[in-house]
């Protein structure tokens, strides 16, 4: 069996997402999402889509404003202190800075100068997306033809995306699960680690964000939703994430256009 794996520095930015330093220990960073929050303008990390050196820095100001010393907190606290005060990562967020430093790897160039926002007629709207990239980046943006481009599962490598558009139980979500790592064996993908942000409903108010699972390739033929999912030692319905790709009207394997 072969391994590949995305490129060191994109491998990194997840390692940094996993194990945030706060205080005396490191958290794996919360999952959030500003449809919640209802908030609509303002940094990027009330948004959804901070840099780990953004919520680290902000959680700092924070605790500081409070009084709380940071320290003092036990690993399960300070989780619990980012919750309780909407900082964390949405899954598009997510996506955009492991992608942004596969980008730069593979062509020098970030990923915001290759990315085109479609059904932005406005001039004021397409100002804004170029300037403010991240925050208006969604996996509709990364889901799109100008952006990337549908590949087989049998073609799969790391740094490709794996796209669940309309999923949930009403139909009104999307998701994007990034594949850090594939395993191949005789040429063909065995193994499909990803890493993506996401709260289950098993998780409870506090022990969402950011996690990784993978999926075990028994026929390459086959629709991607009928291979085995495993993540958090959880497979079949058990495995929310397996669960969403299951309820998803659109699921599909994309590779950003270079």
């Amino acid at each position: 069996m072969t391994t590949k794996k995305i490129v060191k520095p994109a491998m990194d930015i997840i390692e940094a997402y996993l194990h945030m330093p706060i205080g005396k220990h490191t958290v794996a960073c919360p999952y959030m999402n500003n449809k919640k929050t209802k908030v609509r303008a303002g940094l990027r990390v009330h948004l959804g889509k901070g840099s780990v050196e953004d919520i680290v820095q902000e959680i700092e100001i924070i605790a500081r404003k409070k009084h709380i010393d940071l320290t003092t907190l036990s690993q399960t606290e300070v989780k619990k202190f980012l919750v309780d005060h909407a900082i964390g990562i949405d899954c598009s967020g997510l996506a955009y800075y492991i992608l942004n430093a596969q980008t730069i790897a593979q062509t020098t160039k970030p990923l915001h100068t290759r990315l085109s926002f479609p059904k932005t007629n406005n001039l004021l709207r397409r100002l804004v997306r170029k300037f403010r990239t991240i925050e208006n980046t969604n996996v509709r943006v990364l889901a799109d033809n100008k952006n990337s481009q549908t590949i087989s599962l049998n073609t799969i490598e790391p740094g490709d995306c794996i796209i669940m558009l309309d999923t949930g139980k009403r139909h009104d979500l999307d998701h994007i699960l990034i594949v850090h790592q594939v395993d191949y064996e005789g040429g063909a993908p065995k193994i499909i680690h990803y890493t993506h942000s996401l709260a289950w409903l098993a998780d409870g108010k506090y022990n969402h964000g950011i996690r990784q699972g993978n999926i075990t390739v028994t026929d390459t033929k086959k629709d991607l939703s009928q291979q085995t999912w495993q993540e958090h030692e959880k497979i079949g319905e058990a495995n929310e994430t397996f669960g969403r790709a299951k309820s998803a009207k659109i699921l599909e394997i994309r590779r950003l256009i270079t």
